[in-house]
C-alpha cells in the first residue's frame, strides 16, 4: 500500500521524496472500530513540507488522525474525501476555461468549443462563450485534467515544520470504521471427563479498502467510544460495505496458533504472529487457542417455577436444560483470557459419527472465571413439581403502621414433592433450583440443600438410568398484607 506523496507548491520548500516501503499496522476491536498506524522513513528539507497521505481509510474518523515524528512539528491537517465525480469536476473548475462538445443535430457531428465555466446551479453548468452565456446547455463538459485537491480515494493532507533536512521517521495514526472480529469456539466430547477446545478469532473488514501484508493486533474487551459527525462520503460508503457484507468470502489462514494476550490497561491484546492481507469484503480466520484436554461437568438444570403464596401451584414434565461448565485455568486445561464468543458443542454418537449437540454465547472470561453453557433441553428426562398442602401456622401478627395503617403477618408452611424422571440408557447429574421469598425458611428436606446465587437454593443429585428421584420439601413462610381484622396485636 502507497503511504504518501510529496506536493510541492508555490509557497512550500521544494522537496525530494526518498521513502522505503511504508509499515501498516491495525488494531482491531469487535465493535466496527479499528487503528491504523502507518510508518515510512521519508528525506525532508529545513522549512514547511506540505504532505498527502494517500490511501487513508474511507472510513476515517478525521478527528482522532494525529501524525507525529521527532524533529517534525504539524502545523495544519485536512482530511479531503471529495471523490471525482461530475459535479466535483465541475466546482472545482468554476472560474476556469474548458472544453465543451455538443451535437450537430443535422449531421450528428460532434461540435467543439472553449468556455468559461462561471457558475454551477446543482448539475447544471453556467457558461460564457464568445457569443453569449449558456445557462440551459445541452452539451457536455470535457475536462483535461484533475484538479490538485481532488482523489479517487480520500486523502489526509497536512504541513509540516522541520528546522533541519534530513530523512525522518512520519508516523500517521487515526481510528476508522468498517473493522470488527469475533471469537469462535468449537467443543468437541472427548469422552465423560474432558472436552477439546479450538478458538479461532474471525477478522471482518468492510472498510472499504484493501490492506495487503500488515501486522493484526486484536483488543479484547469493549471500550467507550463516542459517535461523532461522519462526512457523507463515509455514511456512503458505510452503507455500500453492509449492503455487501452478505457476499463476503472467507478465507482461513494458516500458520502458528496466537501467544497468550497481553494485559494493557484493562484490556488484553493479542497478536497474529505473521503478516497478513486482509482485503475489503473479506471475513479472515485465525486460531488462539488450542486446548485437547479441558476437564468439564454435565448436568441437567431445572428452575423450579413453584411460587410459595395462599394457594398451591405446580409443574408438569418440565425437561431439564443441558448444561456444561468448566473452568477457565490451567490444571482444568484452559487458563488464559477468552473473549466473548459464540461456543459450538459437538460430540459422537455410537457409530463415532460427529453430531451437532447445540451452541451458545459466553462473555469474556479472565483466567480462573468458570464457564458456564446452556445448551438445549434433555429429550428424555423430566421434571414435576407441586405444592401439596398449605397450612396457617400460630396466630397472625397485627402491626399499627406510624401513618394509622394496619398490617397483617400470617406464616403459613408449604409441603412441597418434587420428582425426576430419567428415561435415558445413562445415569444423569441434576442440580434443581428453588428461588424462596425473602422470608421463608427451610422447615424439613429429604436431601440437604445449599445456597446458590441470591435468595435460590440448590439440590444436587444423580438420577440413575431408567429411574426416577424424588425430592421432599417442608418449608414456611411470612405473608405481609395491608389491614386488620378483630383485635389489634400489637408486634
Amino acid at each position: 500500500m502507497k503511504l504518501f506523496r510529496i506536493v510541492l507548491g508555490a509557497a512550500v520548500s521544494a522537496l525530494t521524496l526518498n521513502a522505503q516501503a511504508a509499515e501498516t499496522e491495525l488494531t482491531i476491536y469487535n465493535q466496527d472500530l479499528a487503528l491504523i498506524k502507518k510508518a515510512q522513513k521519508t528525506n525532508l528539507k529545513a522549512g514547511v513540507n506540505e504532505i498527502v497521505f494517500d490511501e487513508a481509510a474511507k472510513q476515517m474518523r478525521p478527528e482522532s488522525a494525529f501524525i507525529y515524528g521527532d524533529g517534525v512539528k504539524v502545523l495544519e491537517q485536512n482530511y479531503d474525501y471529495a471523490g471525482i465525480n461530475y459535479m466535483t469536476m465541475l466546482n472545482a473548475n468554476i472560474g476556469k476555461e474548458v472544453k465543451t462538445v455538443r451535437q450537430n443535430p443535422e449531421t450528428g457531428a460532434n461540435i467543439f468549443e472553449e468556455a468559461t465555466l462561471l457558475a454551477v446551479d446543482g448539475m447544471t453548468p453556467v457558461l460564457k462563450f464568445d457569443y453569449g452565456i449558456e445557462s440551459n446547455f445541452n452539451g457536455r463538459v470535457v475536462f483535461d485534467e484533475v484538479p490538485f485537491g481532488l482523489n479517487s480515494e480520500p486523502v489526509l493532507k497536512a504541513k509540516v515544520l522541520t528546522e533541519a533536512a534530513g530523512e525522518k521517521d512520519l508516523n500517521l495514526a487515526y481510528l476508522a470504521s468498517g473493522f470488527s472480529w469475533q471469537a469462535n469456539y468449537v467443543a468437541k466430547v472427548n469422552d465423560d471427563k474432558t472436552l477439546s477446545i479450538l478458538g479461532r478469532v474471525s477478522l471482518n473488514n468492510t472498510s472499504g479498502s484493501d490492506y495487503n501484508d500488515v501486522a493484526v493486533n486484536l483488543i479484547a474487551g469493549d471500550v467507550n467510544v463516542i459517535n461523532t459527525y461522519q462526512p457523507r462520503m463515509m455514511y456512503k460508503a458505510a452503507m455500500m460495505n453492509t449492503m455487501a457484507s452478505g457476499a463476503m468470502a472467507e478465507s482461513a489462514m494458516d500458520g502458528a496458533v496466537m501467544d497468550a494476550p497481553e494485559s494493557l490497561n484493562g484490556y488484553y491484546v493479542y497478536k497474529i504472529p505473521q503478516k497478513t492481507t486482509l482485503k475489503d469484503g473479506q471475513i479472515k480466520q485465525v486460531s488462539f487457542i488450542e486446548a485437547p484436554a479441558v476437564k468439564y461437568k454435565k448436568r441437567g438444570e431445572i428452575n423450579s417455577g413453584l411460587y410459595f403464596g395462599t394457594s398451591k401451584s405446580f409443574y408438569k414434565d418440565v425437561h431439564p436444560t443441558v448444561i456444561y461448565n468448566f473452568a477457565n485455568n490451567k490444571d482444568d486445561g484452559l487458563g488464559q483470557p477468552l473473549p466473548k464468543g459464540k461456543i459450538s458443542f459437538y460430540d459422537t454418537d455410537k457409530n463415532g459419527a460427529l453430531q451437532f449437540v447445540g451452541e451458545n454465547m459466553i462473555d469474556n472470561k479472565a483466567a480462573g472465571q468458570k464457564i458456564t453453557v446452556r445448551l438445549g433441553k434433555f429429550f428424555d428426562v423430566y421434571a414435576n413439581g407441586k405444592i401439596s398442602e398449605i397450612k396457617e401456622i400460630g396466630t397472625p401478627k397485627q402491626t399499627v403502621l406510624a401513618n394509622g395503617g394496619c398490617r397483617t403477618a400470617t406464616t403459613y408452611q408449604y409441603d412441597v414433592a418434587y420428582d425426576v424422571t430419567n428415561k435415558s440408557g445413562e445415569a444423569v447429574d441434576m442440580v434443581l433450583k428453588q428461588p424462596l421469598p425473602d422470608k421463608a425458611k427451610i422447615v424439613d428436606e429429604s436431601l440437604k440443600s445449599e445456597a446458590g446465587d441470591g435468595n435460590i437454593r440448590e439440590w444436587r443429585f444423580t438420577v440413575e438410568a431408567g429411574k426416577s428421584q424424588e425430592l421432599k420439601l417442608q418449608l414456611s413462610n411470612v405473608i405481609e398484607r395491608s389491614g386488620c381484622e378483630g383485635k389489634i396485636l400489637l408486634e
